[in-house]
């Protein structure tokens, strides 16, 4: 059956009796009623039960325990979050307090409080409650669904996108170093020669609060020319919240947005999108809107219901869709309070170009150019600025530039019923020791989703450039040629581009029937009379288990060499359990003829540690081969390996990657590499136990685990399963919310209880049971369960002696107490059973017993209270 609720309203909010189903059938009132005093007639429960029970703790005004508590928050019925939140009192009174940090978690405008509930926050008041601090709001805890529900007034809440996450929540970690690793040893031999090589990349960094300091790089050997080692980049980087920022200083390279990427070492100043809400990323439209009554917004895309809320009368704006995707117009219904319906439309394609209106992303950068092998590494500056002007139109520019090379651009996007469009023009110029070069290149791109059709031009891109025009790559390796007095050989010889097209279409048939799809480019240069050209056709559909899929590329390059090949592939799972095995085939037809595949995959172990794959394959010569490889997850590292044979040679690989974090608690290991977001798991004595979601990784002997791959700025729900704790210690909570930024190592402690459980069996002197549902303290006053049937006890206990207290009635003003003393050698079983006598601390314990199973819960009228 379930739960019911009862609320009373104390002090600032309203707790929530969840009784027990028999103590519903107590009541017998209906959920909906709010209470001041509430009572139980013990009569319906004395015949069921058959023994004395004291229920005198549920009747009046519900109290919650003082202590912390870690619940769901909603507000104003959307789940925002989970903290951890205090409850103070005693028996007569219990307060909920709130301070500023569950006040930054609920994203409430500290500006429209008063100086005396500012003050209060600010320490003023040892426990501010809502209600003293904001008068028109009420938070209520229910305890049964672990969860704190605030009512607030609109006028106090900052509005916010969906997934919204306040800077304030935003943690920034620990003190650590952290140290990946992924390394492979590489043996051949070939017809009587030994080939061998080995390669480890190794990934560093030093969090300071909300500095890092990041170092990656890999060493390489091998047999022949010795070893290495290349170091891919050093850099110094912080987030800046209030710009939605990032600020790096070292080595990094360019996103390539509206230029091509390049490498640099220097100081860059950017936009850091991931900062914002997933409803704000990437590009959607403003959906605009009038409501006659209070109305529900349905939006539609791909008759898939994307979006869904309700307004008050008036105008509307809906500004935090979720990106889609590139194409499919926006189908908005508005259905008034009345029934009526007003449907209509909104354009909705993309392309990587557009912004959201308002919206501005930008990039500042400057510094030297990195890895071009040339002589010397000349300095340069880049800027770039975006803005959504509204929902048609996004313009953007930028500029690059050197002592040598000037390069800008102006460009516009543009989102209209039919497609989305981006048009822009860069002009550059060369000028070195008297050589120059002047040109301009053309760039449009276009995607569109027809419904009509289900089909999809995801990209279609056309760009020219003249004969003069130069990127920034070939404008540093013709002026490193100037310098060796090799001007004209080189300006030959560099591949200029002139025209490039690219496409790609996709056709969905349905379930039933498939998608088809095309793709290809053709490029050709000013310094070269051929082109590369590429096409790809293929199918994919599936049969009931069986997957297929056929695909025919052609290629044909600057030299006038075709090649086209034909791939046929299907996969089928080998029966239907968790851990069944899949089996793929792949066929390859060219112009040398036919080769083949099979191989067989899955998942294995205990928390599918091991991954494995097992071929064999034809070439076109006849010739066999067998290959054989696999990754096992240790606690501590993960082990891979292969071996491969084939006509006159045999290979085999073995690898050990992973990742180590040192911190103030000490250091801990992961089977997990190249991870930027992490959290350290730390719960005492808890070894053995698992975290959720991610294979392989248990808490070790010291209840230390890392946690891989949290996206930053947002809301990661991290959760241990106890499932393989040891018997004597328990979980006090298995799941903990944060909200990392990028790059930040953050420490996440679960409280444990250890001790052993035991069944006690304790009676009064006369050897009658005590009540049940009287509560149970320990020495030092903490509640560690109640009185169950036949006076039974189950709670967990430390190692020596324990003095129990059991107290009851309206006031729990009737005590006794008995002494438990645990051996340090454990018990055969799991639980351990003890019989003890309670011994009374009050002359009224025995009239107590018999007051509960009086008829006193009546009135002279013989109704229930």
């Amino acid at each position: 059956m379930d739960a019911i609720m009862y609320y009373s309203k104390m002090n600032g909010f309203t707790l929530s009796l969840v009784s027990t189903s028999i103590i519903a059938v107590v009541a017998g009132l209906p959920t909906a009623n709010a209470l001041a005093d509430v009572y139980f007639n013990p009569d319906f429960l004395r015949d069921t039960v058959g023994q004395t029970v004291d229920i005198s703790r549920f009747n009046g005004e519900y109290r919650i325990l003082p202590g912390n508590y870690t619940p769901d928050i909603y507000l104003n019925g959307r789940l925002i979050d989970r903290a951890a939140i205090t409850v103070q009192g005693d028996n007569n009174i219990s307060r909920l307090c709130f301070d500023k940090t569950l006040f930054a978690r609920l994203n409430l405008n500290m500006t429209r409080l008063s100086k005396e509930s500012m003050a209060a926050l600010n320490g003023k008041s040892e426990c501010p409650n809502l209600e003293s601090l904001i008068p028109e709001a009420q938070a209520r805890l229910n305890l049964s669904d672990m969860r704190l529900d605030v009512s607030m007034p609109q006028a106090y809440i900052n509005q916010a996108a969906r997934g919204y996450v306040p800077p304030a929540v935003w943690s920034y970690g620990e003190k650590a170093l952290y140290l990946s690793y992924n390394s492979t040893y590489f043996e051949q031999h070939n017809q009587g020669n030994t080939y061998e090589s080995f390669y480890g990349d190794i990934r560093g960094r030093l969090n300071m609060g909300a500095w890092m300091l990041q170092h990656s790089g890999a060493y390489r050997w091998n047999d022949s020319s010795g070893d290495s080692y290349n170091n891919f980049s050093t850099n110094l980087q912080r987030d800046i919240p209030t710009w939605k920022s990032r600020i790096l200083l070292g080595d990094a390279s360019t996103s390539g947005e509206l230029f091509d990427s390049f490498s640099f070492r220097g100081i860059r100043l950017a936009t850091a999108e991931q900062m914002l809400p997933d409803s704000l990323r990437g590009y959607a439209p403003v959906v605009r809107g009038i409501a006659r009554t209070n109305a529900k917004v349905s939006i539609k895309q791909r008759d898939r219901v994307i979006y869904e809320t309700s307004v008050p009368p008036g105008e509307f704006a809906i500004e935090d869709l979720y990106p889609t995707g590139y194409s499919g117009d926006l189908e908005v219904t508005v259905t008034e309070a009345d029934g009526s319906r007003n449907t209509f439309s909104v354009p909705f394609s993309s392309v990587a170009e557009l912004l959201r209106p308002g919206r501005i992303s930008y990039s500042l950068m400057m510094g030297r150019l990195r890895n071009f092998n040339v002589s010397d590494d000349p300095y340069v500056f880049q800027g770039t600025w975006k803005h959504g002007v509204n929902n048609v139109l996004t313009a953007y520019t930028g500029v690059t530039a050197t002592d040598f090379y000037y390069s800008g651009i102006l460009g516009t996007a543009l989102g209209t019923p039919v497609g989305a469009f981006a048009f822009d023009i860069t002009g550059a110029r060369f000028d070195k020791n008297a050589h120059t070069e002047n040109g301009v290149s053309v760039r449009t791109s276009y995607s569109k989703y027809i419904a009509a059709t289900n089909s999809s031009i995801s990209l279609a891109a056309y760009r020219f450039s003249s004969s003069g025009y130069l990127d920034l790559h070939n404008a540093v390796y013709l002026a490193d040629s100037i310098k060796h007095d090799d001007y004209s050989t080189s300006f030959s010889t560099i591949n200029r581009p002139r025209n490039r097209v690219s496409m790609t279409l996709s056709q969905d048939f349905g379930d039933d029937l498939g998608q088809l799809y095309v793709s290809g480019y053709r490029e050709n240069y000013w310094n070269n009379v051929g082109s590369n050209t590429q096409y790809q056709v293929g199918y994919n559909n599936t049969y009931k288990w069986l997957g297929y899929g056929l695909a025919v590329s052609r290629t044909e390059n600057r030299n006038r060499e075709k090649e086209t090949q034909y791939l046929l592939n299907f996969s089928i799972p080998l029966g239907r359990g968790y851990h069944t095995p899949t089996l793929h085939s792949y066929t390859t037809i060219d112009k040398h003829g036919t080769t083949s595949q099979l191989e067989v995959s899955g998942v294995a172990g205990k928390q599918d540690r091991l991954n494995y794959n097992v071929s064999a394959g034809r070439d076109s010569d006849n010739n066999y081969t067998g290959n054989l490889s696999g990754t096992y997850k240790l606690q501590d590292a993960t082990l891979s390996g292969s071996f491969s044979k084939g006509k006159g040679y045999h290979s085999y690989t073995a690898g050990l990657s992973g990742s180590v974090v040192a911190f103030s608690g000490g250091i801990v290991t992961s089977p997990y590499d190249s991870l930027n977001t992490i959290a350290i798991v730390s719960a005492e004595d808890a070894a053995g136990a698992s975290v959720e979601g991610y294979s392989g990784i248990t808490l070790n002997h010291r209840g230390y685990a890392i946690v891989p791959y949290l996206t930053p700025y947002r809301i990661n729900n991290v959760a241990i399963n106890p499932k393989g704790l040891p018997l004597d210690v328990e979980l006090d909570t298995t799941s903990q919310q944060i909200a990392p930024t990028q790059g930040a190592i953050v420490k996440l402690n679960y409280a444990t209880s250890k001790g052993r459980m035991v069944l006690i069996r304790a009676t009064t002197q006369e050897g009658d049971a005590l009540p049940f549902g009287a509560s149970v303290k320990d020495s030092q006053g903490e509640h560690i369960g109640v009185v169950a049937q036949g006076g039974q006890i189950y709670a967990r206990l430390n190692v020596g002696k324990e003095r129990l207290n059991i107290n009851w009635g309206n006031r729990q003003q009737y005590t006794c107490t008995f002494d438990i003393d645990l051996k340090e050698s454990a018990p055969e079983k799991n639980i351990e059973r003890l019989n003890t006598v309670c011994d009374g601390d009050d002359p009224g314990i025995q009239q107590s017993l018999a007051f509960t199973q009086s008829d006193s819960s009546k009135n002279d009228q013989g109704q229930i209270r």
